[in-house]
């Protein structure tokens, strides 16, 4: 990240005592914005000393947005007026990263929407027409945002114990979907769009392996790296539909986008951090999970979740915020533990 300081009225030993300063806050600025490439951003960081004290304004810049963020008031010393800008600006980061999730979400879920609504008469064509093949071979390539949705609940479906690794990949759960869909088209519910009548199939595809003997694992103890639970293959996708492109790993962002970790846990890879997040999600209520997915990673409304659930949409909104609260805890002792 770029970065310059700029000085008003400070003697040098003043400013040196800044750039030390500033280079123990630095690091928390910077894991907040591992998510923006490290060229594109530019950070100022102001410092003005009067006989009223010190004030700090970091100006940061993004290809988003401009970030501004400055001391409230005048601080009898730069450490103070300095801490109170960078809490602000973490603060505005927070803030603006989860905007750009939510709109990322809605894109994509206009898309899906307006993809299917563009299918919708030609597969309603096919049905009174009797034509199947016709109906699968449309219906597939709109499937391609419902994908991750898929791979999702298969991870929590095989560390449940309902499916075993490798049994069902993503295409076996879209086809079975799929198939679902041209048998009851005619009795689908018509308030419902028809990309999330297709997600509560797959919903029921799932949950209709409940009774099947697989002893679950425990999750209690260290993940191991080769856990089969935690991969799914994709299936005919690779091959038929290679524009999809790959399939969207899980991280704290998506399920926690305006919380701030501790260092900890940028210990972890990717793939650790992953597995860490489908294990305590796997904990809860499965309409607990299931409302926190759809919220936050595809963009339904807690009314349209509500209707899929048969529930009320206070019911909703109440365990939308409880597994927010169970993931901070849990991370909270995760890297307690880690720091221990």
């Amino acid at each position: 990240m770029v970065q310059h300081l700029i000085f008003h009225n400070c003697p040098d030993t003043v400013k040196e005592g800044i750039r030390d300063y500033w280079s123990r806050k630095q690091p928390r600025i910077a894991r907040l914005l591992q998510t923006f490439p490290e060229e594109q951003r530019h950070l100022r960081l102001m410092v003005d000393r009067n006989p009223d004290g010190y004030q700090a304004r970091a100006v940061l810049m993004l290809p988003t947005q401009v970030l501004v963020a400055q001391s409230k008031t005048r601080q009898d010393v730069y450490q103070a007026a300095i801490d109170e800008a960078v809490d602000i600006l973490a603060k505005e980061i927070r803030r603006h990263k989860d905007k750009l999730r939510r709109d990322r979400t809605h894109r994509k879920k206009q898309q899906q929407q307006t993809d299917f609504a563009n299918a919708l008469e030609w597969l309603k064509q096919d049905i009174r027409q009797q034509r199947r093949e016709f109906f699968f071979d449309l219906l597939r390539p709109v499937l391609r945002n419902l994908r991750n949705h898929a791979r999702r609940e298969l991870v929590f479906a095989q560390l449940e114990g309902k499916v075993s690794p490798d049994e069902m990949t993503v295409s076996d759960l879209l086809d079975e979907a799929i198939l679902r869909a041209w048998e009851r088209f005619e009795q689908r519910p018509p308030q419902q769009p028809l990309d999330q009548w297709i997600g509560g199939l797959m919903h029921e595809i799932i949950d209709e392996r409940e009774t099947k003997a697989i002893p679950a694992i425990s999750l209690e103890t260290e993940i191991p790296e080769d856990d089969p639970r935690f991969r799914v293959e994709s299936g005919w996708i690779l091959d038929n539909e290679p524009f999809w492109g790959d399939l969207e790993s899980l991280t704290l962002e998506d399920i926690l986008p305006q919380h701030e970790v501790e260092e900890p846990w940028d210990a972890y890879s990717l793939d650790e951090k992953e597995r860490w997040l489908f294990a305590q999600l796997s904990k809860l209520p499965k309409l607990q999970r299931r409302a926190l997915m759809l919220y936050l990673l595809e963009g339904w409304e807690v009314e349209e979740i509500a209707m899929l659930q048969q529930r009320s949409v206070a019911e909703v909104q109440a365990d939308i915020e409880a597994a927010q609260t169970f993931l901070k805890d849990q991370l909270w002792q995760q890297i307690y533990q880690r720091q221990n």
